[in-house]
């Protein structure tokens, strides 16, 4: 891991860093599906609305983010709220420092105490080091879907990893919930 890396709960302060983040990925690379590069106020709405979905910012201190780790919902439909989509994106002069894996580090144990059951990481194909990343931190392959996504002139695959945290029922995240262990 990078020496002085910080890793800790991202703030609205670091919106801008992650966008610019975000921004590159979309204009150059394929880990990121957008083809538009949101506007700040669009970046800022998206951090303020993540509700019980963590997301972390790794840093060096005076630097700003040069890398994030965020979950947000799989599906909109209520029996997914168990299950969250995770991705991590860090600077490319920063890849292969361990940065991703110190912001997964922060971000699994997050998951599991918020409750979730089932995380899902989509990797566009080929990313081995992408794929040996989400594998060491317990994901197994679910899955292959071809020519999912089109960027850059060309068709890319989309593969899923999935993990399963925590053991039982869920815990209620609305106690007026239909989602109870009572069985009554």
């Amino acid at each position: 891991m990078a020496a002085g890396l910080i890793v800790r709960p991202a703030e609205e302060r670091d919106v801008s860093a992650m966008l610019d983040i975000t921004s590159r990925e979309i204009r150059e690379g394929i880990a990121h599906f957008g083809v538009r590069v949101p506007t700040l106020d669009e970046a800022l709405a998206e951090f303020q609305a993540r509700g019980r979905f963590p997301w972390f910012v790794a840093d060096l201190g005076a630097e700003r983010a040069i890398g994030f780790a965020k979950a947000g919902p799989w599906k909109s439909r209520e029996a997914y709220r168990w299950t969250t989509e995770i991705g991590v994106y860090v600077r490319p002069d920063r890849h292969g420092r361990g940065v991703g894996r110190a912001l997964y580090a922060a971000l699994f144990p997050a998951l599991d105490e918020a409750g979730f059951r089932t995380i899902i990481a989509g990797i566009a194909l080929p990313n081995p080091a992408s794929v040996r990343l989400h594998e060491s931190f317990g994901m197994a392959s679910a899955g292959v879907i071809p020519l999912a996504g089109f960027k850059h002139g060309r068709w890319i695959d989309v593969g899923y990893w999935v993990r399963h945290l925590g053991q039982g029922d869920p815990i209620p995240i609305n106690p007026t919930s239909d989602e109870t262990t009572d069985p009554d």
